[in-house]
């Protein structure tokens, strides 16, 4: 989490058994195509750990390797990972509610999407020492990579062109989908970018995915809905 490592660790103490009971209800509920958007919590759990490390690092006075690994661990999340899960969670889910159209639709988005999210960390983790983490004037962590020099990256985090894209392989394929909740979901992540770029715009990337983390947790209610519609109807 962007604050400091207790409130990083504190919400991967939360984060991670939530997308572990999350998954086990979509496989109780049988909703094995909403398993991945389940798990997603988890995996933001294991996201603010890793941050939780490097703030640790940097108190410490930049650790090494703790401070390089950790940085990379983070921004592997950042830069790839939600470029490759979230697309797939939704085509996933399409195939539960969508026509097949939609369905190969999304799965295309996804093969795209999974191919930027590996150009977007690639150049960062073949040149380690280009990552300087460190605490912003705010109070909240940077990751610097200003230096490192790749025209790939260079080209796809171009401001605005390169984060545009980013944003867009995240949220369209949530509002792409039939299902309400996941569209919601998709709706209040668009939101948090702005949030985000207007008031913490210099450390972007730790504050939009701790606004993310929280939100994630909106994912054990499109999960236990058939749940709640049971107990409804009782």
């Amino acid at each position: 989490m962007c604050f400091s490592a207790s409130a990083s660790f504190t919400a991967a103490a939360v984060l991670m058994p939530l997308g572990l009971y999350s998954t086990h209800i979509a496989r109780k509920t049988a909703q094995p195509d909403y398993v991945p958007l389940a798990l997603t919590p988890f995996f933001f759990g294991v996201q603010q750990f890793v941050e939780g490390l490097e703030w640790t690092a940097i108190d410490q006075g930049k650790v090494e390797p703790l401070t390089s690994l950790a940085g990379l661990g983070f921004l592997f999340f950042a830069y790839c990972f939600w470029m490759i899960w979230i697309p797939w969670s939704a085509w996933s889910v399409a195939r539960s509610t969508d026509s097949r159209a939609l369905q190969n639709r999304l799965k295309g988005v996804a093969i795209v999407a999974t191919l930027l999210g590996i150009g977007f960390y690639l150049p960062v983790l073949l040149n380690p020492p280009a990552l300087q983490p460190a605490v912003h004037s705010t109070g909240r962590l940077v990751y610097d990579i200003s230096n490192l020099h790749s025209a790939f990256h260079n080209f796809v985090n171009t401001k605005p062109v390169g984060e545009l894209v980013y944003w867009g392989f995240i949220v369209l394929p949530l509002l792409a989908v039939r299902d309400k909740a996941v569209k919601l979901f998709g709706v209040l992540i668009f939101v948090s970018i702005f949030l985000t770029w207007f008031t913490y715009s210099k450390t972007f990337n730790s504050v939009w995915c701790f606004y993310c983390a929280v939100l994630s947790i909106f994912v054990l209610y499109i999960i236990n809905r058939p749940r709640l519609r049971a107990a409804a109807t009782s």
